[in-house]
């Protein structure tokens, strides 16, 4: 993903996550919640079931987050390598 893309993406989120902030953790306490296009798009028990339920998604989002919805989401880039 290119970085104005990235920026872009990211501010989404952020602003949906803003918006979201109560009822996510009020909905999906003690769950894994998915953001991506500023809104929720899936949400478990455990952070490998959030994946696994985003990648049925279609098309699957280029960029989303999973976090604890009892927890602010790191909105800061992260690589695995």
């Amino acid at each position: 993903m290119d970085p104005a893309t990235f920026e872009r993406e990211t501010a989404i989120n952020r602003e949906g996550y803003e918006a979201l902030r109560e009822q996510i953790r009020r909905d999906h306490a003690g769950q894994y919640v998915a953001l991506a296009y500023g809104r929720v798009i899936a949400a478990a028990a455990t952070y490998d079931e959030t994946v696994a339920a985003v990648e049925q998604v279609q098309p699957v989002p280029e960029y989303y987050l999973v976090f604890p919805a009892d927890e602010e989401p790191s909105f800061e880039p992260y690589d695995a390598f």
